[in-house]
């Protein structure tokens, strides 16, 4: 009985020891088998399981042409190998048990298989596809479900697509008005709040119970692209924006939301008072819940291990709209809290404005949306207003949501330039003549959507006393008016918490709400003449240039050198032309100016500095057909005619730079420094030339090419150096830029400080690269002209092949005549000006006119015009 016994206990232990050879590690949820194949080919235990995030599953999307890094753990010491599509990359696990490979970019395609190995252990995940990957998150509108929707019975049965893989991250509790027991409570302290998932293909089941807003933005992608996507949901319904952000970011940046979280202010009343439901039987005072600050980010975020993503679309603040300041702050927060752990500063996050209902508070947040919009690179906001339920905070229709959520993507993260991404969005107001004039982005084809007449227009003279007005369009633009309000300075659109407002663009796209103050000008404007007479001498010249020098001479207007395209565009392969003739005009109270060629620059150039001294006008660099210049020339005018002397020359090439007169002093800031964009700064005392050109310290941040300067004195009385914007192509060591800050240089104490950013109207940043600017009376800096900072961004980042090819108004170059004034530190815009909208123009102070010289009306394409501004005394 005893050797019976034995050999029966010898026969167990065998098969045991063989069935560890080969086992497969699963777990159930909801009657689904997940995980991966893991393989020990020798018989002995391992003190860490070789580990990769949760999102490495069978049928998952990699995201493709980028860098992937694939990472997790495993035994100290291992070598971690990693295949894929031919790939096979090797890592040596560190000292705390981490690994990580970088594989070569992977184009779109598949299936694959990944297959991660130690020697000992191997997770092998099948039918991977290789696609364009998105975060979809946010609360309740967008875990809302397709099963849910308006459109459901139509596309549930269509929804099936095996290129379109969803990854769908569902709480394991609700937050419904019930009170939790102690094993979910415990389960929230460790974290443990989203049920385990795996990737799944879009099918009319799976798509069902897949958020429609998530499902109808992949759906749009991969009729457009052909290629696959792959969409991660983690919204959580109620959830309010801090809950998102991680930890480290608002104990720096907001600390005060995080103190006694329960009964704190910044926190919506209904949030607190659903959580503290939620939790009542929890006698843990550290008692977590998925609404308080943090926890999302480290029960939702966290997990998914930085998994290489496209970007990110979001539909949340249902539960923010109660502090509209404070979600400001958050918002800007929650972003960068994701791109820093995502670690791509520049990740699309494309977000819903919130509906209309009749919550009065909603306007407001809806417009502060508006304006975050503008004050964030790389975000899309999407119009949902016309889609929304006077009762319901939940509107039914979710199909028009996700695909204008798709829009955005298109055109800003695909390049699809031909897809319009927005319904019309507030651009700019002028509040003249009985009137308010409104321009917007993505506005063409401006109608109602409906065939009535525009609605939901009012505006007012005091700011409480709004009546309705008739809104008509104009130029590609809206006049509106109200006969009864002689003087309008208010205006708003769509102020209605559920609104039936119905301005809509050429594609049918709503507008969103906006409100716009006019301010009490600190400079009146008298007049705008264009001047009439342009130099006639040189036919091509006529045509009007762009980057010319120009002054006051002896009392006449100046102008020399600049460039254009005379004769083929530049789309079309044109060359451009330099010039070096000098004319003089002599300055008459009326609009006509009559020209005479006065004499010719040493050689033809532009691209330079020029300022008037009381000898004449000096010329500082540029460049010509043949190099760029560090020459340094005086023109004087005697007896009608130009003399030119020779100036002590830079120390190096420099163009595109901007420059002022401090005194006797000439400071020139930014610019081609030896044909790099560059920091330089330089100074020439003109009382001492023979110094020559002093290098001074160079201004701080990234580099500057076509900045815009002014010299005036600073709220201590002392004359200082104001410099703007700028542009900086790309190159191998940086990204492009396109800056919207200043700095301001003090002579006494040699040193730059920041400047506020420049804003227009609606608090909105303003690019015045490739503008002009000007000292006004002891305090104020006059700019205009300059690109629009998201068009000519993106053409730095990556040029279209039909870039140059636009209408003059596609560039929305800036129409705006902006004033800084240097002791509030504040900008305010006095007025909109269709006529200055150019980049590269002269800019020339006589008197009370400024005159604004010829520049570019768009790339390649100049004007002949000169338009002068008189301020009133």
């Amino acid at each position: 009985m005893k050797k019976v016994l034995f050999l029966f206990l010898s026969l167990f232990c065998y098969t045991c020891l063989w069935a560890q050879k080969k086992v497969k590690v699963t777990c159930m949820e909801n009657g689904i088998t997940y995980g991966a194949r893991i393989e020990n080919r020798e018989a002995e235990s391992y003190s860490t399981r070789l580990q990769v995030s949760d999102l490495y599953t069978d049928n998952m999307v990699l995201q493709r042409d980028v860098p992937l890094k694939i990472h997790g753990k495993a035994n100290v010491g291992e070598l971690v190998s990693v295949s894929i599509a031919q790939q096979k990359v090797t890592a040596r696990v560190d000292n705390n048990g981490r690994w990580f490979v970088l594989l070569t970019p992977l184009q779109a395609g598949g299936p694959y298989t990944l297959s991660i190995s130690t020697g000992k252990q191997t997770l092998s995940y099948k039918n991977v596809l290789v696609g364009e990957v998105w975060l979809c998150s946010g609360q309740s509108n967008m875990e809302f479900m397709l099963k849910q929707a308006a459109t459901a019975q139509t596309d549930i049965p269509e929804a099936n697509d095996d290129k379109l893989r969803l990854f769908d991250m569902k709480a394991r509790w609700r937050t419904n008005a019930v009170a939790w027991n102690a094993s979910v409570l415990d389960s929230l302290n460790h974290l443990h709040y989203y049920k385990s998932t795996v990737w799944k293909s879009c099918t009319s089941a799976t798509a069902a119970s897949f958020s429609a807003v998530a499902y109808y933005f992949g759906k749009m992608l991969r009729d457009s692209l052909n290629v696959p996507v792959g969409l991660i949901c983690n919204a959580v319904g109620g959830s309010p924006t801090e809950a998102w952000i991680d930890r480290h970011t608002l104990d720096c940046e907001f600390p005060d939301i995080l103190y006694d979280w329960t009964k704190n202010d910044f926190i919506q009343d209904w949030v607190r008072k659903r959580a503290a439901l939620n939790i009542k039987h929890s006698t843990n005072k550290q008692q977590r819940h998925p609404y308080e600050p943090c926890f999302l980010f480290e029960s939702g975020i966290l997990p998914l291990s930085k998994y290489p993503l496209k970007g990110v679309i979001w539909y949340q603040g249902e539960s923010n709209t109660h502090n509209k300041e404070a979600h400001e702050k958050l918002f800007k927060l929650l972003i960068d809290s994701w791109r820093s752990n995502w670690e791509q500063p520049n990740l699309p996050f494309y977000y819903v404005q919130l509906s209309s209902i009749d919550r009065p508070s909603w306007t407001w947040f809806r417009d502060s949306q508006r304006r975050l919009m503008k004050s964030i690179p790389n975000t899309g906001m999407v119009v949902s207003s016309d889609q929304g339920d006077s009762l319901d905070v939940h509107p039914i229709n979710k199909k028009p949501i996700g695909e204008r959520l798709g829009y955005w993507a298109l055109n800003r993260t695909y390049g699809y330039e031909n897809v319009l991404p927005s319904g019309p969005l507030f651009r700019s107001a002028e509040f003249r003549d009985g009137a308010v004039y409104v321009s917007f982005d993505y506005g063409d084809g401006l109608r109602s959507v409906d065939g009535a007449p525009l609605c939901a227009f009012e505006v007012a003279e005091e700011e409480g006393f709004y009546e309705l007005a008739t809104a008509i369009v104009e130029d590609n633009c809206l006049k509106v008016y109200n006969t009864n309000i002689k003087n309008p300075r208010f205006i708003r659109y769509g102020w209605q918490p559920f609104t039936r407002a119905n301005l809509v663009n050429k594609m049918g796209l709503s507008a969103s709400t906006f409100r716009v103050a006019a301010s009490a000008a600190c400079v009146i404007i008298d007049k705008v003449s264009q001047m009439q007479g342009f130099p006639q001498e040189n036919e091509n010249f006529a045509k009007g240039v762009s980057a010319c020098y120009a002054g006051i001479a002896a009392g006449k207007l100046l102008i020399a050198g600049g460039c254009n395209f005379p004769k083929i565009p530049v789309h079309a392969g044109g060359s451009k032309k330099y010039y070096r003739d000098i004319y003089t005009a002599e300055l008459s109270k009326d609009s006509v100016l009559v020209w005479q060629r006065a004499g010719q620059l040493p050689q033809a150039m532009a691209y330079g500095v020029s300022v008037s001294t009381a000898d004449g006008i000096i010329c500082v660099g540029g460049m010509n057909e043949q190099a760029a210049l560090s020459t340094t020339y005086r023109i004087r005018v005697a007896n009608e005619k130009a003399v030119v002397e020779t100036l002590p020359s830079l120390p190096c090439t420099l163009d595109n730079m901007t420059g002022a007169l401090l005194e006797n002093k000439l400071y020139v800031a930014g610019g081609n420094k030896d044909g790099k964009a560059s920091n330089a700064f330089y100074c020439l005392d003109l009382e001492q030339l023979s110094q020559g050109w002093q290098e001074l310290p160079a201004f701080p941040g990234v580099p500057r090419v076509q900045p815009v300067s002014a010299a005036q004195l600073d709220a201590d009385g002392q004359l200082c150096f104001y410099l703007w914007s700028g542009f900086a192509a790309p190159t191998e060591e940086r990204d492009a830029s396109l800056s919207v800050d200043g700095y301001v240089y003090s002579p006494a104490a040699n040193t730059w400080t920041p400047l506020p950013e420049v804003m227009d109207e609606v608090g909105e940043t303003v690019s015045l690269s490739g503008g002009v600017a000007t000292a006004w009376d002891k305090n104020l800096i006059i700019c205009m002209g300059g690109v629009d900072k998201d068009i000519f961004l993106r053409a730095l980042q990556k040029t279209a092949a039909d870039y140059l090819t636009h209408p003059v108004e596609w560039y929305r170059f800036n129409k705006r005549v902006l004033v800084y004034d240097v002791r509030l530190r504040e900008w305010q815009t006095i007025a909109c000006i269709p006529d200055v909208a150019r980049a590269g123009a002269a800019l020339v102070v006589c008197g009370e006119n400024i005159f604004c010289i010829n520049g570019e009306l768009k790339p390649g394409v100049r004007t002949p015009e000169i338009t002068c501004i008189t301020i009133k005394k």
